[in-house]
């Protein structure tokens, strides 16, 4: 098959063999849990199993559970050896170990760590293979049962709005749109007055990317987690805005970036100039190296270990603002921080709002996924995301391939665990853009994206097929923000894609029964897939044609 002349990359080529190997090697060798329990989503009053695996280069003899339910005081608890598997990649046996675990009851929270013993006495802790219970990876379930979804996020239908990039609302004029690093002039009053637009596109929920203060357009390096960004308005804009969407049936998702902040941030800069009391806020390497993300010096990780000011004051920063009227949060690079942080987040944001729907940016592998069940109601549906770029835009994936992939793409997940899904967001090209202008593969991506379980969610642009200049990995590309183009207001005739994101909402609203559907597939050839998805009087027949250069998706 021809290569296409803007490829994705995702999943940073972990879907490639060798990038795939590398991860495999370092997530096999010595011992690893990854919070593999079953089942995957315990709860309360009910037994549970804990399992592990030992890569058996080094001579484990025992692995042991060390736990608490209080955070003081500590017990140990042996597994039980399992299987033994030979590895090819590691080149040596793995071995499997379990231990069965009573029931616990509602709101128990339960600390562990796991660890093998050597001969010699040494210890080894999985994951992060550290050899003493200080510097070990802690693991936290809570147990409990409130920790499904909202039942309206099942039948949400989500547009993510880039706010520096949507609209400055009425009387204002962009401040600038040539340079693609600097502020465009979006605000939330422009957001307030596009509501009735966009629930005339059939939408009932937004997701605004992160609006706390910040020194850049996009705002995920924020350096007051209590301010709203003066560029966008004001606190009492938001409330207007979020009173405003719930007048008319509409949610908001906020985003909340977690793991780092700006450089910026006061306490990195009190930690700088040599306040103590800062530096336990952040990661260091050697004072005054700290850590940041993807090493840009720019956005400093948080220490958020147990007890840390900054976890103490990000989980303040959650309340405070579902308090104010915000539904949910759309939670940044969550696999940054170590998910028993989640934990604590999702137990603090229920407090505030019990009808909150919170879901991670994980851009991993499917496994890697499913083990934050219980630490957040879901994560974005990035590999669903890749087989609808891969078969309408790039091309690069045949139907059958498609078949098999839509008929067991939900099977290894939890039953309520969230996987809302999309064909483009603000850190890739758009699709549009990647099909090469055609509006028949972005029309066809879009209704299925529609007819599939998860809750469907469209980056702002999408109805009016915009576009790009180029791809964000060319060569003199300025990389993610060549996707975040200013919103066309000025185009008068509406694109097919609006007409096609109206019609879908109205028949997924109608048909409450796809959030639940089993796909399968009823006719399959090179140039032609035929689908049934749900059964008996809740079904629907779905045909996608490839002819030649043109998509054609039709269902009934």
């Amino acid at each position: 098959m021809a290569s296409h002349p803007y490829p994705d990359h995702l999943f940073g080529d972990l879907d490639q063999a060798v990038k795939g190997a590398q991860r495999h090697l370092a997530q096999n060798k010595g011992l690893h849990h990854a919070y593999r329990v079953s089942p995957w989503l315990p709860e309360p009053g009910k037994p549970f199993r804990l399992n592990a695996a030992s890569s058996l280069d080094l001579p484990f003899r025992e692995v042991s559970l060390r736990y608490s339910l209080d955070g003081a005081a500590w017990q140990e608890k042996p597994f039980e050896g399992g299987d033994y598997r030979w590895d090819g990649l590691t080149w040596c046996w793995q071995r499997d170990w379990l231990i069965d675990l009573p029931a616990m009851e509602e709101g128990t929270e339960l600390l562990y760590q796991v660890f093998a013993k050597l001969p010699d006495g040494q210890l080894c802790f999985a994951d992060n293979q550290a050899s003493e219970a200080g510097g070990a990876t802690i693991f936290r379930l809570r147990f409990t049962g409130h920790l499904m979804p909202p039942v309206w996020s099942e039948r949400a239908i989500v547009y993510q709005v880039f706010v520096d990039r949507f609209n400055p609302g009425a009387g204002s004029q962009w401040l600038q749109t040539s340079d693609l690093t600097k502020p465009f002039g979006g605000t939330l009053r422009g957001v307030t007055e596009k509501l009735d637009y966009l629930k005339d596109l059939g939408f009932n929920a937004l997701w605004l990317s992160p609006i706390f203060a910040s020194p850049s357009h996009h705002g995920y390096d924020a350096i007051d987690y209590f301010r709203v960004e003066p560029r966008f308005g004001t606190e009492a804009d938001l409330r207007q805005l979020l009173d405003s969407a719930h007048a008319k049936g509409l949610r908001v998702l906020l985003d909340f970036a977690a793991n780092h902040c700006s450089s910026q941030h006061p306490r990195l800069q009190a930690a700088l100039a040599g306040d103590e009391s800062a530096l336990p806020w952040f990661r260091w390497k050697t004072y005054p190296d700290y850590e940041s993300f993807y090493d840009v010096s720019s956005m400093p990780c948080f220490n958020l270990k147990p007890g840390s000011p900054a976890r103490a004051y990000l989980l303040e920063a959650a309340q405070h603002w579902l308090r104010l009227g915000a539904d949910g949060y759309r939670l940044d690079y969550a696999d940054g921080p170590e998910r028993e942080f989640w934990v604590d987040f999702q137990r603090v944001c229920q407090e505030a709002n019990p009808e909150c729907w919170t879901f991670g940016e994980i851009v991993a592998p499917a496994d890697e996924q499913i083990s934050f069940a219980g630490s957040m109601h879901g994560t974005l549906d990035f590999l669903t995301c890749q087989a609808l770029r891969e078969t309408f835009a790039t091309r690069q994936w045949s139907l059958s391939r498609l078949a098999a992939y839509l008929e067991n793409y939900r099977a290894g997940f939890p039953v309520d665990f969230s996987r809302p899904a999309f064909i483009e967001n603000h850190d890739m090209n758009r699709f549009f853009f990647t099909a090469l202008g055609s509006s028949s593969a972005q029309e066809a991506a879009l209704r299925l994206l529609y007819l599939l379980p998860g809750a469907p969610i469209v980056y702002y642009g999408c109805e009016r097929e915009l576009t790009q200049r180029q791809s964000i990995h060319a060569n003199n590309a300025l990389g993610f923000d060549e996707a975040r183009a200013e919103m066309d207001w000025e185009r008068q005739s509406e694109a097919n894609s609006a007409k096609v994101m109206r019609e879908m909402a109205a028949f997924r609203k109608s048909n409450p029964w796809l959030v639940r559907a089993h796909w399968q597939t009823l006719e399959l050839a090179p140039e032609i897939v035929v689908f049934q998805a749900g059964a008996e009087e809740n079904r629907v027949r779905v045909v996608i044609r490839r002819e030649g250069d043109e998509w054609r998706l039709t269902y009934g």
